[in-house]
């Protein structure tokens, strides 16, 4: 969109006369340079952009260009175009100085497809390059005629023909074909030759990257020593930073008086000798820490001689300013710099301009260290400081390599990390570019619901805010919040109930906050252990079997291991892992994988305890165990009941190691051969235990029968034992099936997903820490509970039945129907939902999805009507939950589709069963246009007239709300729950239990969602009663609903992990207006009309962090105008970790420009007692030499 408004504009006269340097006389004395330049593109931006821009926009373009952000970029682009014109001959690197221009454009065209061999699909098999834009037609045409072998004897490499991997084609859509035109479009942005070309690009509707074609005489140009044209000048960089430190860093306080020489010997300058002449550099100086050029710059005519009160006083800083200098060298000593970062933060605190001061006091502290020694700190400091320093802790704002000293740069509410070696200013730039472009995004969608729905609720202004803007700025908060502080946020509230009814003191409250803490991620356990009796086969017992008589007792010795790096080695069941398998079945691969990882656990002396449900895949998909087979004589074929009667025997009988063993192996076996008889499958039983030494060969033809009996019985004989009957039962009852595999029932991947290992390693560390928190809470002892498992399988996240959303590390989330409003819900026909809103908890939008132009997505359509008739009456256990539905069609073709997406679109005018007689009426019809299926539903007999007139003018209505788009082109029947996606296997019907456990999962953060927003939507609508008030249910449900979707979205496609609540966090201070620790500048309101990004900064003021971000926070505040927030948090005590010896400057200017203000580091008023080294402060990828210096930047001396 750039490139077409800037190409837009046409040509610029003035460009292409200073580009063509055979032309002297540039148009209207027009000189290009790096200013207007910038305001070429700013202004360019703005109508590229058009309404879609924020204020941010308008400041942070300008920013990049000075900062020269895209230097690396534009320089390889420049790479490329000068090997390509060498390469084709548009340019002869050894004419330099020759009359023959380069031209200010010119493309390469390449035909591409599979090559000869057909292995390579986009290798280059012709090139056209074209030098003027008219002849681009005839290129095209030749490319078609000309040889595939052409190309290869240029000696071209066909890198330089070829888009890079990252480049964005236009047009975007890129075409499938085999062969296919693609072109490089390499130019001088805004000349009239790339604008030529770039149009006949476009209208050719070929696929074309632009790149910067830049200066490629550079090379040349420099190396001939006649000097550069003005046209291609060094690229001058920011965005790095200085430091000079002192040399002797080990310099200490001189109680004893000052030195009056320098260490080499040399006397000191004689200040006295200075002279008062005006012109005397003397003057341009600090003196005695008083710029007396800005002091005389007051007067009139600086010029003049001084009058005898300005001489005297003049001459009295002149006489004390080596005084001076040697004081500000002194560092204190270290009793006194213990409170020295609370001096700094009184000096920060009452300055005019705090930032200023900020950054002045940090990169230059050697200088000021004596003097702030001097400064005496208010009573009320240390208290505030602490206070301060505890909320970095709480939001991760620290800096470790400074003592733990506070420091943390948020955008919005994710953490910046400046301390890094790798950091520089152009990734902040890109974070403040995402930030902006995401809270755009939210505004775009949410704004205008919010807007419709206070209007329809008739919600009044309270002062000076309006109820959009505090609604809007409450969906800003949740974003800002995260998901997991949003989870936790409905835990806390679902506490807040609990202790309320079982009044639960604030200490058991604080308990519970701190045991809940914010996981990383939600994890969930299946009840796999109740209910499992005579279905599930244990094979061993950490507690009970004799192979682990020699483990140790004591949980206390296993946790003091464990935090030396030790294996949890205790005789106690502390993890229970069961796998589900069906050893006939495909599943039998994926078994191996789990089973391997059981065989190195418990080779680590992990205390693992292995359960195995084997059950037939086929018989827990049809609710039931099948009979029995014949015995044929031990020839047919095995089947799981074989296995488990085996297992069950070997375990009894030559112990649960050596069932496991077979187990392992067995099933590797049948995994390689695809299909085994049972008599095979018992001989590979017998090898095995032959092997393992405990069944003799004399033994083996008398156990060999004993199994072929029990194999042929198809039951065991034993009391109490394990039966398939109730095997193939729990599977059904759990929703469990073979493959799946369980670790104190937190679900574990899937053996095929390609991180299986790094999931298995995720689940047993996220147990691992839950178990040793248990056992250092003494929640579990060496003798309590009896069953650890039942311990574990308890609490809010445990499920009788496992489900497939279970299993989704993060869930999938979107928002898919932003052409709907509330007129398209629907409530449950029991009334389940609450008519008064105030006593909802969470508030939930089901949006069912369905191909209605498929008999099976109205099929979908119809149960999805019958589920709202059969709705529970509460949802969960301690929170009111309220449910509306949606129902939406896949982009519609027939008929039949047209015409119920329309009357979806106004649902909430019907009854159920009134839409659920409309679809089933054009069921099973065929129809050849939208007004045959209008006549079909008006013939219906079981519609009252007035309601299925209204029926017939939705049909006729223009209205449109389908699904925006599928999820993939695979699913075309799925149902979404406040963003949520389910999709049911094989596209089947969403049931009761689907539903109860999409509520489930989603409830936390719905919940904390709810009570958010519902303050700033419900009191207009409190009064409303009848049909009034359903109306507002159904306003508030869509904007809740809808706006959760959209969160979840978004924060779901969040590319930062590193996120912190900040706002919360600064909040607390901001509402104590007397802190003087605490400062806000460009604060956010409703008159600007915009959501804009936060900037918010903890810190203590001296870290070396604070030396680099000063500068930043001030180009922040003055130049991007962003919401800015501070709070200096300095340390109670320094010891020696300060940067006492080191100046800084970090050069990232906002208003510099090469050509008038080049960008620069500058040191003033240095100590002339010290020698100084230089050092580079640079992003560990750049490779920094020094080029030239006039001085030794090692030995630096003032």
């Amino acid at each position: 969109s750039y490139l077409d408004a800037l190409v837009n504009q046409g040509g610029i006269p003035s460009l292409d006369s200073w580009v063509d340097e055979s032309n002297d006389m540039v148009e209207n004395n027009t000189h290009w340079t790096f200013e207007n330049s910038t305001s070429l593109a700013v202004s360019t931006a703005s109508l590229a952009a058009k309404s879609d821009t924020s204020t941010l926009d308008g400041h942070l373009l300008p920013m990049a260009l000075s900062l020269r952000a895209h230097s690396p970029h534009c320089e390889m682009h420049r790479s490329l175009a000068r090997e390509t014109a060498i390469a084709f001959g548009i340019y002869n690197s050894a004419a330099v100085g020759t009359s023959t221009p380069t031209p200010a454009a010119f493309s390469v065209v390449s035909r591409v497809g599979k090559n000869d061999d057909g292995n390579e699909k986009n290798a280059v098999l012709a090139t056209q390059v074209i030098l003027d834009a008219s002849l681009l037609p005839a290129a095209l045409n030749a490319l078609q005629t000309q040889e595939d072998s052409e190309v290869k004897n240029m000696g071209v490499s066909s890198s330089l023909l070829m888009p890079l991997k990252d480049e964005i084609f236009w047009p975007r859509a890129q075409a499938d074909d085999e062969d296919s035109i693609i072109a490089i479009l390499y130019g001088q942005f805004g000349t009239t030759s790339f604008a030529s070309f770039y149009q006949s690009l476009k209208d050719s509707q070929i696929k074309f990257v632009v790149r910067h074609m830049g200066r490629i005489q550079y090379e040349e140009e420099a190396n001939a020593g006649k000097g550069v044209s003005s046209r291609a000048t060094p690229t001058l960089l920011q965005g790095y930073g200085v430091r000079l430190d002192i040399r002797n860093v080990e310099y200490k306080a001189f109680d004893d008086g000052p030195d009056e020489t320098k260490e080499d010997g040399d006397a000191e300058p004689d200040w006295n000798e200075a002279g008062h002449d005006p012109g005397h550099p003397a003057r341009n100086d600090y003196l005695a820490g008083v710029n007396l050029q800005t002091l005389l710059g007051r007067l009139e005519d600086a010029d003049t001689p001084l009058s005898s009160d300005l001489l005297s006083l003049q001459t009295a800083l002149i006489q004390s300013h080596p005084t001076q200098l040697r004081s500000e060298s002194i560092l204190p000593p270290a009793w006194q710099r213990r409170p020295l970062s609370l001096q700094a933060a009184t000096v920060i605190t009452t300055s005019p301009d705090p930032l200023e001061t900020l950054k002045a006091v940090s990169q230059n502290l050697p200088s000021v260290a004596h003097s702030l020694s001097n400064v005496q700190v208010p009573d009320s400091f240390e208290d505030l400081a602490e206070e301060a320093s505890n909320l970095a802790t709480e939001v991760g704002a620290v800096s470790p390599g400074w003592g733990d000293a506070a420091f943390g740069l948020f955008v919005n509410s994710r953490l910046v990390d400046v301390e890094r070696p790798s950091f520089n200013v152009f990734h902040l730039l890109d974070i403040l570019r995402g930030e902006d472009k995401k809270l755009r995004e939210l505004e775009r969608k949410v704004r205008p619901m919010l807007k419709t729905a206070v209007s329809m609720l008739g919600r009044k202004e309270e002062g000076e805010i309006s109820p959009e803007w505090a609604a809007l700025q409450a969906v800003r908060k949740i974003m800002d919040m995260g998901t997991k502080k949003l989870v936790h946020m409905g835990k806390k509230s679902e506490f807040e109930n609990k202790k309320s009814m079982e009044g639960l003191t604030d200490e058991e409250e604080k308990a519970d906050d701190d045991d809940e803490g914010i996981s990383s991620s939600e994890k969930y356990r299946i009840d796999v252990g109740r209910g499992g009796k005579s279905a599930v086969l244990y094979l061993n017992d950490i507690e009970k079997d004799p192979e682990y008589q020699s483990w140790p007792t004591s949980l206390q010795d296993m946790l003091y291991r464990s935090q030396f790096g030790g294996a949890p080695t205790v005789r106690r069941n502390l993890f229970t892992l069961l796998v589900v398998i069906d050893p006939t079945s495909g599943t039998a691969n994926t078994a191996p994988s789990v089973l391997d990882i059981v065989g190195q656990l418990l080779n680590s002396n992990f205390p693992l305890r292995l359960g195995v449900l084997i059950v037939n895949e086929h018989d827990v998909s049809d609710g039931a165990a099948s009979p029995i087979a014949p015995w044929e004589a031990g020839h047919r074929s095995i089947h799981a009941r074989d296995s488990l009667l085996l297992l069950n025997h070997i375990s009894k009988e030559y112990g649960g190691m050596a069932a496991i063993s077979c187990l392992i192996h067995v099933l590797q076996d049948v995994a390689e051969s695809g299909e085994m008889s049972a008599k095979e499958y018992i001989e590979k039983h017998l090898s095995l235990l032959m092997q393992m030494g405990v069944l003799r060969s004399g033994q083996k033809d008398n156990v060999q029968n004993e199994m072929e009996a029990l194999l042929e019985l198809g039951a065991s004989t034993s009391p109490n034992a394990v039966t398939y009957e109730s095997s193939v039962q729990f599977a059904v009852n759990k929703l469990i099936r073979p493959g799946m595999s369980f670790l104190n029932g937190l679900p574990m991947p899937d053996a095929s997903d390609a991180s299986f290992n790094a999931g298995v390693n995720e689940i047993l560390g996220y147990e691992q820490r839950n178990i040793m928190e248990l056992a250092a809470n003494r929640e579990i002892t060496d003798t309590a509970p009896k069953s650890i498992y039942a311990k574990v399988l308890s609490g809010n996240k445990l499920f009788k039945q496992f489900h497939p959303l279970l299993k989704e590390a993060q869930g999938e989330y979107t928002f898919i129907s932003p052409n709907s409003d509330s007129r398209s819900l629907i409530f449950p026909t029991n009334g389940s939902q609450s008519a008064n809103n105030s006593n909802v908890d969470a508030i939930f939008l089901i949006e069912g999805v369905f191909e209605l132009d498929e008999p099976d997505g109205i099929e979908s359509a119809i149960s999805f009507l019958d589920l709202m008739s059969s709705t529970p009456d509460t949802w969960h256990d301690s929170k009111a939950v309220s449910i509306a539905f949606r129902l939406l069609s896949g982009p519609p073709t027939l008929p039949r589709s047209i015409v119920l997406s329309k009357i979806f679109c106004v649902a909430s005018q019907f009854d159920v069963d009134i839409l659920k007689s409309v679809v089933k009426t054009l069921q099973g019809s065929s129809h050849e246009s939208v007004a045959e299926a209008i006549i079909s539903i008006e013939k219906n007999g079981d519609i009252a007239g007035s309601v299925l007139q209204k029926i017939v003018e939705a049909a006729k209505s223009e209205t449109s709300c389908n699904a925006e788009n599928y999820i993939t082109p695979e699913k075309k029947t799925f149902y979404i729950a406040n963003g949520r996606v389910y999709a049911p296997i094989n596209e089947s019907s969403i049931s009761i239990s689907d539903l109860t456990m999409i509520v489930n999962v989603e409830l936390d953060r719905t919940h904390a969602t709810t009570k958010l927003i519902l303050p700033h939507l419900f009191s207009a609508s409190r009064e409303m009663s009848g049909t009034t008030n359903e109306h507002g249910s159904h306003v508030i449900h869509h904007v809740i609903g809808s706006s959760a979707a959209i969160l979840n979205e978004i924060m779901s496609t969040s590319s930062s992990s590193t996120t912190q609540d900040i706002a919360t966090t600064f909040d607390t201070l901001q509402s104590d207006n007397e802190n003087p620790l605490y400062f806000s500048w460009n604060d956010e309101s409703s008159s600007i009309g915009h959501l804009q990004v936060k900037v918010s900064v903890i810190l203590d003021p001296l870290t070396e962090p604070t030396q680099r971000v000063a500068p930043l926070l001030l180009a922040i505040r003055d130049f991007l105008k962003l919401p800015l927030r501070l709070i200096i948090a300095p340390r109670t005590i320094v010891s020696n970790d300060a940067p006492l010896s080191s100046y800084y400057r970090f050069v990232a200017d906002p208003i510099s420009f090469p050509d008038s203000n080049p960008p620069k580091a500058v040191f003033q008023n240095l100590p002339t007692n010290h020698v100084l080294t230089l050092r580079m402060d640079v992003p560990e990828l750049w490779d920094v030499q020094q080029a030239h210096a006039i001085q030794d930047a090692d030995n630096l001396r003032c």
